[in-house]
């Protein structure tokens, strides 16, 4: 047994940790069986050799008898500002046998307190540079008026050797970071999205490898990017949103071996120009002119005589704190290959195979000084072969790329990025597809892949696919809507519902600590989550939002109790709970009777339901009833019995109130549709002995509509979930496979491969549906995920024993599926899930690390014969088992009919 994946906070490798005491995690591994953790032991220090060997001169533990393995608060003496911190551990299992000690893993904290900070903001005065005129086809290529990058550079001299030195770096808008010529750091889009009224992210660097005795220079490139760019709806001419041009930050501290220290920070003798960038945005796209690139800008030697001076100011309405990013940077994940399809009008068009979020990295030879090229993006093609870009509405997706002659030239995007999987290239004359070659590049927020499925059925896995690609292109910087049009928000609705999902495919647990700030700094004053964080502002200087409808506004709280059952972690719970409390408030004011009729403002319901609609104020009031449950659990966690049991006693009134008004003697509910069924189940809104009824309407419903769902946004979540639940796992299956419209086998069989926003996004007999919101990236309705993972291959948390102490296993078994392999990076471990079926026999293998066990909870219609080569009996220990760590093989028949 030995420690493995070890994380301060949220992270593998800090690097501007802003927590003077930070918690610790580890995974196990092991290849034994039983094993268990009886104590730990863990090592820090500055010197990364002496905590490999357990030597530690910032904080040995000592042997902890403790089987805890996730956040332990670190009890050495506060870290300080500016720190490079390695940390390892080591663990003992229940024959007191010690592993080794882990890999040390690095943290490097920031400037944890706010008077550590001596860098001032700068930016461009609003001018264009001295003698220089826009060039006369900007208007043509540019009626936004967006703005040019703006160059940044500042040289000095260091008397002595470089022993170590950090960066410390910050922008209101994009930024590139260079030191003499080399750019630092692989992070696209940075520092990332946050209200920058309020909060503003900065990113950490050690740098000492980049610097020297002598002459040196520091230069930024500083794009527009949320802060001034255009993000939102109908966008064409008008950005702004947080402030009127972007800003930079940076804080150089270096030490030389002379013993003596120099700190360079963004001031007066800052210098800047515009280059090549002639304008990057968003929605419009980029333009870069080679022909006014500028040799060696950021190396000593530069002649920067015609640079301007920087304005050093503070941002209005108040200076955004600083805090580093709990989450991973975004960075380029994937490059994929383009085929060509031919030429359409002026236009090849080139298909890369995937639909993404990011850009095209062109690579030409041969062009001539001056030669322009022009790329356009689109998700789909028209039934004529050309670029389908009607659905992006005001978005232009338009990258321009102006040659400077050289005889290979590369074009990659710097501040924008799109929604695609195919790209129309127009050329100029003399340029042929055979002097070209195009990579798309996909970008995202880097979160560490943590579960991977793969099944006997084509179908299946392409629908894990798709929804592991539109979880990729929409989890950037925050969990957003689409990336291909003009909106782009964190929508906390197609966050909720998708959620569990997420974290599955990868590790959301930073991730969600960062957008979570977001949330509560949304929050409006009188309680009110909104619909999406960060907020948009109407107008820079005043932060509004509009407050959260009935499941977009319940969704932090929802959020906030599945990181607590997968991630284990008290102290988010704390740190948000009285955000909770108030949004808890905010419903019931005016909702005296307990049906949710009040403050429900843009009550959107079930979001894009195809069939029968289901009523909104039913829809709000079962989501009433569920946000009073979690609020009492949460409550309960954190100690605080007595706003417990008034959240308890809300949701029974809640629930008497529900059933006095739509629910039938007969278990029927008024509307009769299938969200109806499905969400008045899932949140336990019915008698007992109504539930069986009101099954009944579900599989009523479903038969009605040819077998096939008819549920939007809220209601699709819970479809497989339940009739799993109610013993219809066949239903279940039957939904996964269908192929015929709507389902998510019929996008499949048109060629999807991401989660589009609309059941009937194109239909053989209908084609698009309306372009005003028609997204082929939108990754609500692979909520399903969740479900292949949890009841598919069987696994899945225990309520009981949140952070994945142990392991909830109920696969449900299908002919058509064949097999299951799955497994699961939970924070405790690696747990596998892997069964084969043929005829009525099923082999099941289970892989459980060590300190984790499991619960078994098979299907009325299966039992197990044998679990690791000895017998069971009788049909009850045969259908629940309990798992020790370690591997198991179960072999299981299936019978004819429920037992």
């Amino acid at each position: 047994m030995r420690p493995v994946d070890l994380r301060c906070e949220y992270l593998r490798a800090p690097r501007g940790l802003t927590t003077a005491r930070p918690r610790l995690s580890w995974a196990l591994e092991g290849d034994g069986s039983a094993q268990e953790q009886t104590a730990y032991r863990i090592c820090a220090g500055t010197v990364r050799s002496e905590v490999a060997a357990g030597r530690g001169d910032l904080w040995d533990s000592g042997w902890v008898a403790s089987d805890d393995q996730l956040w332990i608060r670190w009890g050495g003496a506060p870290l300080r500002s500016d720190m490079a911190v390695f940390w390892s551990v080591r663990v003992r299992d229940g024959a007191g046998t010690a592993s080794g000690w882990a890999e040390p893993a690095e943290v490097r904290t920031g400037l944890l307190h706010p008077e550590d900070w001596s860098a001032r903001w700068i930016a461009r005065y609003f001018v264009l540079p001295a003698g220089r005129e826009a060039p006369a086809d900007d208007t043509y290529d540019n009626p936004w008026q967006a703005r040019p990058a703006d160059y940044l550079r500042r040289g000095w001299t260091l008397p002595a050797d470089v022993v170590r030195a950090s960066a410390h770096v910050s922008a209101l808008g994009l930024y590139e970071f260079y030191l003499n010529g080399v750019r630092v750091g692989d992070e696209v889009m940075a520092p990332g999205w946050t209200d920058y009224h309020q909060r503003v992210l900065y990113q950490s660097f050690d740098v000492t490898g980049l610097l020297r005795r002598g002459p040196n220079v520091a230069g930024a490139i500083l794009g527009e990017g949320w802060y001034s760019g255009r993000v939102g709806h109908n966008q064409r001419r008008a950005g702004n949103h947080y402030g009127g041009r972007p800003a930079f930050l940076c804080q150089l501290q270096i030490d030389l071996a002379d013993g003596t220290s120099r700190r360079i920070v963004t001031d007066d003798r800052w210098r800047t120009a515009q280059g090549p960038i002639r304008y990057s945005d968003f929605l419009m796209g980029e333009h870069y002119d080679a022909t006014l690139e500028r040799e060696g800008w950021a190396r000593p030697g530069h002649d920067d005589t015609g640079w301007q001076p920087v304005e050093v100011f503070d941002p209005d309405p108040a200076p955004p704190r600083l805090t580093a990013s709990q989450s991973p940077p975004a960075r380029e994940a994937h490059r994929l290959d383009a085929t060509c399809l031919g030429q359409k009008g002026t236009e090849w068009i080139f298909d890369f195979g995937q639909n993404i979020a990011g850009y095209v990295e062109m690579r030409i030879t041969g062009a001539t000084r001056g030669a322009r090229f022009t790329l356009r993006h689109a998700e789909v093609l028209d039934g004529s072969g050309a670029l389908y870009t009607d659905n992006l509405r005001f978005a232009v997706a338009t990258d321009h790329y102006t040659a400077c002659g050289a005889p290979t030239e590369t074009f990659k995007q710097r501040f924008t990025f799109h929604g695609f999987r195919y790209a129309g290239l127009t050329v100029p004359e003399g340029i042929t597809p055979d002097d070209l070659q195009l990579v798309a590049v996909a970008i995202q927020s880097d979160l560490p892949d943590t579960g991977r499925i793969e099944t006997g059925n084509a179908l299946v896995d392409q629908l894990a696919s798709n929804i592991e690609w539109s979880q990729r292109g929409n989890f950037l910087s925050v969990p957003t809507d689409c990336p291909q049009r003009d909106e782009r928000y964190g929508w906390s609705a197609d966050a909720q519902v998708f959620w569990r999902t997420a974290g599955f495919f990868m590790d959301t647990s930073g991730f969600y600590a960062k957008w979570l700030d977001d949330i509560l700094d949304a929050q409006l004053e009188d309680g009110a989550f909104t619909d999406v964080a960060p907020s948009r502002p109407l107008n820079p200087y005043r932060l509004t939002g509009q407050p959260g409808a009935p499941g977009w506004g319940d969704g932090p709280v929802i959020m906030c109790w599945q990181h607590w059952l997968r991630y284990g972690d008290r102290d988010l719970l704390a740190r948000a709970s009285p955000a909770l409390e108030r949004w808890a408030a905010y419903i019931a004011v005016g909702n005296e009777d307990h049906l949710r009729v009040n403050r429900v403002h843009n009550n959107y319901g079930d979001w894009l339901n195809v069939g029968p609609p289901t009523d909104r104020t039913q829809v709000a009031t079962t989501y009433w009833a569920h946000v009073a449950d979690l609020m009492a659990r949460i409550a309960g966690v954190l100690g605080h019995d007595e706003a417990a049991r008034a959240h308890e006693d809300t949701a029974g009134r809640v629930r008497a109130a529900f059933n006095a008004a739509w629910v039938g003697g007969d278990g029927r509910i008024a509307g009769d549709t299938q969200t109806a069924y499905l969400l008045a189940l899932e949140f336990d809104l019915l008698p007992e002995a109504h539930r069986p009824r009101a099954r009944d309407h579900l599989i009523r419903t479903l038969d009605a509509a040819g077998g096939h769902l008819q549920t939007g946004f809220l209601g699709v979540r819970h479809l497989c979930r339940v009739l799993a639940d109610t013993g219809d796992a066949d239903r279940a299956h039957d939904l996964l496979l269908r192929e015929t419209y709507p389902g998510w086998g019929f996008s499949i069989r048109q060629g999807a491969t991401t989660i589009w926003e609309r059941w009937d996004g194109w239909t053989p007999d209908r084609g698009f549906q309306s372009a005003n919101m028609n997204s082929f990236n939108h990754y609500a309705y692979g909520s399903v995920g969740e479900w292949l993972y949890a009841r598919l291959a069987g696994i899945d948390w225990d309520p009981e024993a949140p952070g994945f102490r142990r392991v909830l296993l109920r696969p449900l078994f299908d002919a058509r599926i064949g097999r299951v392999d799955a497994q699961y990076d939970a924070p405790t471990g690696r747990i596998r899930s892997d069964w084969q079926m043929s005829g009525r026999r099923v082999r099941w293998r289970v892989a459980l690390p060590p300190n984790v066990t499991g619960r078994v909870e098979l299907a009325a219609t299966a039992r197990a014969t044998h679990v690791d080569g000895f017998a069971t009996d009788g049909p009850g220990a045969a259908r629940r088992l309990a798992l020790a760590p370690g591997r198991h093989d179960i072999d299981i028949e299936i019978a004819t009919e429920a037992t």
